[in-house]
């Protein structure tokens, strides 16, 4: 019997400093290698500089614990494939002034960023909003926003037909989530997409010029949404999730009513996620689009506070 032939397609370059979530990206990252034949480079930054895990299979610990950005680099050189793409997943905070961040991402043909596994509040969407408005061209997905699938079409389907005249007489856009990037990312979508812009006290302003107010409460798992309610003068649109997080309900109540629908959540997996990122990442002008809404949602925020 012939051996088996495994080619690796690309190279996966993973950094983190947290211990727990180390134990997700190895448990993830399995997940994708398995799919796609890959050389993995984990970047440990829990273990001490230098030390490395190399059983001669394309799995590869590197301990970086107070490595600096040239050892990291050297490190990756050395050790990537030289003709395939890398991919690089960062998983910790601090990207828009981590020095070992702005001199592996270059190297990179795609960047995925988690941005609500490394902070369930708002701060590391915010480094990530400053970030890319710094650099355009970084090829860059983000995770929280890539899972929103579900609930983007969700919404697409309660405004179908004849219902799509409401959104323009939309006032009010309640959000219930575990985490907040997951969030802002659907609220900066909605905005990007009806062309609202950011206004003082955390408002919105549709093209004509009336007033959408947003509020966005904690609830459910994070990193998932569980509620999303847009409400005009006389109708609410509402979609939630079950306790289980398998099916949204979809209802219409108010001045417009409508049969309830139920949606079943695909609930893609990091495997399927990263590899919409790759390719996807070079060119979603969308997801560009809601980060900048969200982004300009956040300065407005923060002139609040």
């Amino acid at each position: 019997m012939q051996p088996q032939v495994r080619v690796a397609t690309m190279t996966i370059v993973v950094f983190f400093e947290d211990a727990a979530i180390g134990a997700l990206a190895r448990d993830r990252i399995h997940a994708l290698a398995s799919k796609h034949p890959s050389r993995v480079i984990l970047l440990d930054g829990t273990r001490d500089e230098g030390s490395r895990n190399d059983d001669g299979s394309d799995w590869l610990e590197v301990g970086a614990r107070d490595a600096g950005a040239e050892a990291l680099t050297s490190s990756v050189a050395v050790l990537r494939l030289a003709d395939a793409p890398v991919v690089l997943l960062w998983i910790a905070p601090g990207i828009g002034d981590d020095d070992r961040f702005c001199a592996l991402a270059p190297e990179a043909q795609t960047v995925v960023y988690n941005s609500s596994l490394v902070d369930a509040g708002a701060g590391a969407l915010r480094e990530l909003v400053a970030y890319v408005a710094n650099h355009p061209e970084l090829p860059l997905a983000d995770i929280a926003y890539l899972r929103l699938a579900p609930w983007q079409e969700s919404i697409a389907i309660l405004f179908d037909g004849e219902e799509a005249a409401e959104l323009n007489e939309l006032r009010r856009v309640e959000i219930e989530c575990g985490s907040d990037p997951e969030g802002l990312y659907l609220i900066g979508w909605l905005a990007s997409r009806l062309g609202w812009s950011a206004q003082n006290g955390g408002s919105l302003e549709n093209a004509l010029g009336g007033r959408i107010e947003f509020a966005m409460s904690r609830g459910g798992d994070p990193r998932r949404i569980r509620r999303v309610a847009l409400c005009s003068s006389d109708s609410t649109f509402a979609a939630q999730a079950d306790a289980a997080g398998q099916t949204i309900h979809l209802s219409v109540s108010g001045g417009r009513q409508r049969p309830e629908r139920y949606r079943l959540v695909n609930d893609a997996g990091i495997a399927a996620l990263v590899e919409r990122a790759i390719l996807t990442s070079q060119h979603d002008r969308t997801f560009q689009a809601a980060l900048a809404a969200a982004g300009e949602i956040l300065a407005q925020r923060a002139q609040q506070s």
